[in-house]
């Protein structure tokens, strides 16, 4: 018989031990780091709790962004959306799509960086968590500073450092990693600008803060940066010095930091007319790829040949500087940097004149001469590109902004047509018959609760989200006082809400359903003096969608409909009130980006069952602002 072999149960504590460690790791210490999600990888599965997972994912896209690496980890950050979506909860969500908007500056892709910014900014909805407004700067601020806007990047860079800056003791060693990359952005902005003592003083600003704080990750690129910030003010000594520090640093997934270290230190050795060490440290610059695969690497040897020809030109070598260009050249045609190629060529194309061999020197301008056309070319592409991408960027923020406009006009103009005028005075005319019969314990009471009613009605007219609890209560007080006041305890109503739902915490539009509900009462039931009304509220799979039903047995909505044309006036109320309210609804929903563009449906139930029963559906489906 088969010896049965026992599965060892997971140790949950352990993992999640070695979760807290890795949220230090991944700043501090990537061997660590990369121990841990070891660890984790081999441990989890789909019964792992989601904390495990969604730990074990964050991390690993954050690492794997690190290491450019940027398919898979925007794999890592999908599927630890799929694991916060599924919570529902929208901090962590905003956070999560502010991070995936970092892989994507670093992919260029403009058009999904803008709707990662998007989503954040829904998930948020006003929201003042310091540090997720200062990751919103930051990740907007690196965006226009990509796109050419200088200016708006400024802006946003020197907001989120103010906001970084003021947390002080409260700020957690992620933040202090944000605040790097937003000074660190603020130097590659001010030399953009050409204003290298600003971009120095940036880019030096960062060092005491990585160092402080043991932060690993860019860390030989902040040193990298304050090199050639160090070069350019001719400040060999901290330049050799940040170069040397980038070696040191360096791991192995960061060849190209490491090449760009040494070839800088050779070209400060030739400044220093050190030929045989500006040899070597650009052979072992070229040795930092020996097996080039992406368009980076191919342009990065290319120039490291090229400059190690430039020395053999110094040298009187010309056959072996010829050499090295043609090297250099072969490489570039890999590449991605055309007017590199072009000024190889142009190279090539002296030192052949200069050997007299005039026919290559012709071949070579020619192609120097192709070459700098097409690049030329491709600014003029990128520069439209890019204003194509400001523009489209500040398109849909001024429509945003319009729509948020709009939204606010027609709330106020909702508040104007809520309650129409036959419940007001029916409700108050039955309250004084209350008081004329004596009945005064009774008036009081609705009185008092009629009061509430309008002073809720106020009140939210100054909101633009309520919860679905609120709501749910205001509703209740409204159809309390309809049952009592206006159908004599003939009318029977029921509000069901969704399973599960904390519905405190469900944020929806104020002032929509009631519209619905009202229309229902006066349309419906109010011709039959009595009748049962029920709502009843859906929240859609992804929590995006709130559906609400309201159904009554009043006498449908193409006999309703008829009734109103012989009410000239109060038809005109109704039709205004539910214009309002379904224009609303659109524009919600619009600035959601949701898809669809019937967002009311109703239905005649006489129809719908060839006269079995009688009423009105009414289906409204309402965007959840956040929960």
């Amino acid at each position: 018989m088969p010896e049965v072999q026992s599965v060892q149960p997971v140790d949950l504590a352990h993992l999640r031990r070695v979760c807290e460690g890795l949220a230090r790791w991944a700043y501090t210490d990537f061997d660590q780091a990369k121990a841990a999600l070891d660890t984790l990888e081999a441990a989890i599965s789909a019964q792992t709790p989601y904390d495990i997972r969604l730990a074990y994912h964050r991390h690993r896209a954050f690492l794997e962004n690190q290491w450019r690496h940027f398919d898979a980890s925007l794999d890592h950050f999908a599927r630890a959306t799929a694991i916060l979506e599924s919570l529902a909860d929208p901090l962590p969500l905003a956070e999560i799509w502010l991070d995936t908007a970092a892989v994507q500056l670093n992919r260029r892709d403009w058009p999904a960086v803008q709707l990662c910014l998007d989503r954040a900014r829904r998930y948020l909805s006003g929201q003042d968590i310091p540090e997720l407004r200062a990751l919103l700067a930051c990740r907007e601020g690196f965006l226009h500073l990509h796109l050419g806007n200088h200016r708006q990047a400024l802006d946003n860079l020197q907001e989120a450092e103010r906001i970084l800056l003021g947390m002080g003791e409260d700020a957690s060693l992620r933040d202090f990693y944000i605040l790097t990359l937003v000074i660190s952005g603020l130097g590659d902005l001010y030399e953009r600008l050409d204003e290298k003592d600003n971009s120095l003083d940036a880019y030096l600003r960062v060092l005491p803060l990585v160092e402080r704080h043991h932060l690993r990750p860019r860390l030989p690129w902040h040193y990298l940066n304050a090199g050639r910030a160090a070069m350019v003010q001719n400040d060999v000594g901290h330049a050799t010095e940040c170069f040397e520090n980038v070696l040191r640093l360096a791991e192995e997934e960061e060849p190209e930091a490491k090449a760009h270290a040494l070839a800088n230190l050779g070209i400060l050795a030739l400044l220093e007319n050190d030929n045989k060490r500006a040899v070597d440290l650009f052979d072992k610059a070229s040795a930092q790829f020996p097996n080039p695969s992406k368009p980076a690497d191919f342009t990065n040897l290319s120039k490291i040949q090229s400059w190690r020809a430039e020395l053999l030109l110094q040298l009187g070598d010309l056959e072996q500087a010829e050499k090295h260009f043609e090297q250099a050249y072969a490489n570039g045609q890999e590449g991605h940097d055309v007017n590199h190629l072009a000024q190889i060529c142009q190279a090539l194309a002296q030192l052949c004149e200069e050997r007299k061999d005039f026919e290559r020197a012709y071949k070579w301008q020619h192609n120097a001469t192709a070459l700098i056309e097409k690049h030329y070319s491709q600014v003029r592409d990128r520069e439209r590109q890019e204003i194509e991408a400001r523009h489209n960027l500040e398109r849909s923020r001024q429509e945003a902004q319009m729509a948020k406009l709009r939204v606010a006009s027609l709330q106020l103009r909702a508040l104007r047509a809520q309650m129409n005028p036959h419940f007001l005075f029916n409700a108050l005319n039955a309250i004084q018959g209350l008081i004329t019969s004596g009945r005064n314990d009774e008036a009081e009471t609705y009185l008092a609760r009629f009061a509430k009613l309008m002073r809720h009605t106020l009140e939210y007219s100054d909101l633009e989200e309520v919860t679905l609890e609120q709501e749910v209560e205001f509703l209740n007080r409204y159809l309390d006082l309809n049952r009592k006041l206006r159908f004599r305890d003939r009318l029977q109503y029921q509000v069901v809400l969704p399973r599960g739902t904390d519905t405190s915490e469900l944020l929806i539009p104020t002032m929509i359903v009631q519209p619905f509900v009202e229309n229902a009462i006066e349309h419906g039931l109010r011709p039959r003096q009595e009748g049962s009304l029920r709502i009843e509220f859906h929240l859609s799979e992804d929590e995006q969608m709130l559906l609400c039903l309201i159904e009554d047995d009043g006498v449908g909505y193409n006999k309703g409909k008829e009734k109103q044309s012989a009410q000239p006036a109060f038809q005109s109320h109704r039709s205004r009130g539910m214009e309002i309210t379904r224009e609303r609804l659109k524009l919600l929903h619009q600035l959601r980006k949701n898809p669809g563009t019937q967002y009311v449906k109703i239905t005649d139930l006489g129809e719908k069952t060839n006269g079995e029963r009688t009423g009105t559906l009414v289906e409204v489906l309402l965007p959840v602002l956040h929960h």
